[in-house]
Parts: C-alpha cells; sequence; structure tokens
C-alpha cells in the first residue's frame, strides 16, 4: 500500500530529510506526484523522529530530485 502527494507540496515525502522509499510520477517530463510508502521512516533532520509521508515539518527541505 502507498499515499499519493503531490510534488509541490510541503510534505516529508517530498523533503530531503526524509529516508522512506518514494518513486516520482511525471507528467509532459516534470514530477507531478510520489507514491510514498506507508509507514514510519527517520527524519534525518530531526534526531530520532520518525514520520509519515503525508506529515509537514518546520525543517523541510525540497528533495533535491524534485
Amino acid at each position: 500500500m502507498a499515499y499519493s502527494v503531490l510534488s509541490s507540496e510541503k510534505k516529508c515525502a517530498t523533503c530531503a530529510y526524509w529516508t522512506g522509499q518514494r518513486r516520482i510520477n511525471f507528467i509532459s517530463n516534470k514530477p507531478h506526484s510520489l507514491n510514498v510508502d506507508v509507514g514510519k521512516f527517520t527524519c534525518l533532520a530531526q534526531a530520532k523522529k520518525e514520520t509519515q509521508g503525508i506529515e509537514t515539518c518546520p525543517k523541510w527541505h525540497i528533495w533535491a530530485s524534485l
């Protein structure tokens, strides 16, 4: 099972610090959305914190692949 997150959203799934698995879906060669694994994964910006891909955080930084 997976979540879908728009590439323009400031969610953990689109953040450089999130360690979960994600796959980018492209429309017209531009990132449109991401398929994100369900579950909690480590956030590298916040020691020992685990987050889901659909959560938000004040330390968000855009993932370089987007």
